[in-house]
């Protein structure tokens, strides 16, 4: 990730790889805005909501998010002081609904309108290369990209407030699961302590999973359990460590399924990744 402070505006260039989540809140004290400059239309979902390659996402401060990608996908955000004046106007209209997060917004730009943003959005990185013109030419490109800003809300060809009727109840019943679980981080979870934690039958849960992020709480229970695994075998936990050990201890119950899935995820056995990992540690990888 590469990011650029302007004069007050800061601009972010980004690449995400493969199937993953983002879930956290956005900075209290700005406005926040996120395009694809690449152009997939079905490998994002914004809190159970398709992302196309032309939705910008603006986010509220403070607000919580929930990404779902299914690939590889390059973006571009800007976030503005919230006390300016363009991060109130950009702002649309608060949402009706009784919200148990900041509502947030997808605006459908017209192809010219997001091609000029991102290409003034390059240009800021490419031109704050001489330090010397440096404040001169920060004042510049935001002026540039403000000015872009400025004719969005006018040019836009649809929007969708989130969370909406369609979305509400399960982001609450998902982001209460997120939450819960990531309150144990060091711990195993299991399904019926999400279930209990979130006051619903797993039928409920499990609707709610596959319609906000488009898979089932026990593959996002398995998502976790292998990369928690992942990180704790790369790590320097001593030479007595075993890998059946760290297996058990995150509740692998099956070792041969697990090693399946754990190759198809990262490309290895956990043994091959304890292997490599002390060998780098010890300084004797190739």
């Amino acid at each position: 990730m590469k990011s650029l402070a302007l004069n007050r505006t800061i601009l972010q260039f980004g690449a995400d790889g493969g199937p993953g989540i983002a879930h956290g809140v956005t900075d209290p004290n700005y406005t926040t805005l996120i395009i694809q400059s690449s152009n997939f239309d079905d490998r994002v979902v914004l809190d159970g909501a398709p992302c196309q390659a032309f939705d910008l996402v603006i986010f509220p401060p403070n607000c919580h998010f929930t990404f779902v990608r299914s690939g590889h996908v390059e973006w571009v955000a800007w976030s503005l002081p919230k006390e300016e004046s363009i991060s109130r106007k950009i702002l649309p209209v608060a949402t009706t609904q009784a919200s148990p997060k900041t509502a947030k917004h997808l605006v459908r730009l017209p192809e010219p309108i997001k091609s000029s943003l991102i290409e003034v959005s390059r240009q800021a990185l490419r031109s704050i290369s001489d330090p010397i013109a440096q404040p001169m030419m920060a004042r510049q490109a935001e002026h540039a990209l403000i000015d872009q800003l400025a004719c969005i809300r006018d040019r836009s060809l649809s929007e969708t407030i989130l969370p909406n009727k369609y979305t509400l109840s399960y982001e609450r019943i998902v982001l209460e699961a997120l939450e819960f679980v990531g309150t144990r981080s060091e711990t195993v979870v299991h399904i019926k302590d999400v279930v209990k934690a979130t006051k619903v039958e797993y039928r409920t849960l499990l609707r709610a999973f596959e319609r906000y992020l488009g898979f089932s709480p026990k593959h996002y229970l398995r998502l976790r359990q292998l990369n928690l695994v992942y990180h704790e075998i790369s790590r320097d936990s001593g030479a007595s460590v075993r890998v059946v050990d760290i297996l058990s201890a995150h509740g692998v119950t099956e070792f041969g399924r697990f090693a399946g899935h754990y190759r198809s995820l990262f490309g290895e056995l956990p043994s091959e990744t304890y292997r490599r990992s002390r060998a780098l540690m010890s300084g004797n990888a190739p």
